[in-house]
């Protein structure tokens, strides 16, 4: 057996002792969290006859409804379906790396592949940083598979921008913050930033209206493009757009190939910096807004944010978010500032992407005008707020996520350890 106890206690005493038995190679980001924060975790390769979760990490949503492994299940081990059965384990399936929507073949698949092993639904837990799929799951299946919330991504950024901890973590990039601070640079044009990675609808249609606005001369945009030097250039394919978006905005979309670009657009050439496990400091000081591009925009059933929303919010620009709903909210619950007095967030709560989608440029055009015509006066009342958000991110956030999301999963364990209960 070996203990995990590197990184700081956060919260009061632990009763119980959890004990995690990892199953497979790659991907157990559940465990080295825990660790990573002190948690008071064993992880072991033989439990004996105590209460244990089995962990097995899952990496993409999708793999579940794989036949390679049986959809992941294949990476058990003799006896683990017999202490599942018997209630001494519980199978804990590691996404917290990911947050789909519900996608009934892959949970149709994963519920046949534990009834051929006589597993139990109810001892089945998946961990997901989607707080939507429970409600959609249930919605179709009833009671069955258990589902928690964990998001993995975000909080190792909550870590690495912590002061009591500094940045340990992406150790091939350090994070450089000497010096920085909101709104340092005080001549010359207003400008704003936007950063993209892998290819994505709302990313494409963010790009071209930024285009078709004038708006791309007065930012420093990154689009990675549909290239060879874009490795998840192949995730859409920008010259079939599905009915919905076509619908709803193929006049953006129109000569699609006239306007995309060949080669990634980037902005940190010169800074070793990859925009994804890093960030970079001197593209925020040299802006006085950002537009936040998330992961997820038209998937229905999503409410989440991922590191990219994290990293953007600490660095103290206002913003607007180009994301699920409730992306705004979420940061607000995470204790950022979200200038309501600046920015109109009047999207966040619009459930209908193609409705979304406008009011997120109508968000972005009002707020650039207001940047762009008075910067001064943009600094002056964003200021305070600004500032209180980047020393939230370095002394409040870890804490905050510690009360959020992390006791309360640890308190489940617990509750699991000791009486084999398995909560939802």
């Amino acid at each position: 057996m070996s203990q995990v106890q590197s990184g700081p206690v956060l919260s009061g005493p632990v009763p119980s002792e959890i004990l995690l038995v990892p199953r497979g190679e790659a991907g157990h980001f559940l465990p080295a969290a825990l660790g990573w924060l002190g948690k008071r975790v064993t992880v072991t390769a033989q439990p004996g006859p105590a209460n244990h979760v089995l962990c097995l990490p899952v990496l993409d949503f999708v793999r579940l409804g794989f036949p390679e492994a049986n959809g992941r299940l294949g990476l058990l081990e003799p006896g683990d379906a017999e202490n599942l059965r018997a209630g001494r384990a519980a199978l804990l399936l590691d996404l917290s790396n990911e947050g789909p929507g519900l996608h009934a073949p892959t949970f149709e698949a994963l519920h046949r592949n534990l009834e051929d092993r006589g597993i139990p639904r109810e001892r089945v837990i998946l961990v997901t940083q989607n707080r939507l799929l429970r409600l959609d799951y249930e919605r179709l299946y009833g009671e069955g598979l258990r589902f928690w919330t964990f998001e993995f991504f975000p909080l190792q950024v909550a870590l690495w921008l912590d002061d009591a901890e500094g940045p340990r973590l992406f150790p091939q990039h350090p994070l450089d913050r000497t010096g920085y601070a909101p709104f340092a640079r005080a001549a010359g044009p207003a400008r704003f930033l936007c950063q993209n990675a892998a290819l994505r609808w709302h990313r494409v249609l963010l790009y071209r209206w930024f285009q078709l606005s004038g708006l791309d001369r007065d930012g420093l945009i990154s689009f990675h493009g549909i290239g060879e030097d874009n490795p998840k250039a192949g995730g859409i394919d920008v010259f079939h757009a599905p009915p919905e978006i076509e619908a709803a905005f193929g006049p953006l979309l129109a000569d699609v190939g006239s306007w995309i670009p060949r080669r990634a657009r980037r902005i940190d050439a010169d800074q070793g910096t990859d925009m994804v496990m890093t960030l970079d400091t001197q593209a925020y000081a040299e802006c006085d807004l950002t537009v936040i591009s998330e992961t997820d925009f038209f998937e229905p059933g999503v409410e989440r944010i991922t590191e990219k929303s994290i990293k953007a919010a600490a660095t103290g620009l206002p913003f607007v978010t180009v994301g699920a709903p409730r992306a705004v909210a979420r940061l607000s619950e995470l204790g950022f500032e979200t200038f309501g007095g600046l920015i109109d967030h009047h999207y966040d709560l619009v459930s209908d992407p193609a409705e979304r989608l406008p009011l997120v440029f109508r968000s972005i055009e009002r707020a650039w005008a207001a940047c762009r015509d008075d910067r001064a006066r943009w600094h002056r009342l964003a200021r305070e707020q600004a500032e209180a958000n980047v020393a939230h991110a370095r002394r409040g956030l870890l804490p905050q996520y510690e009360r959020v999301m992390v006791a309360p999963l640890v308190e489940r364990l617990n509750r699991f350890m000791e009486t084999g209960a398995i909560l939802h």
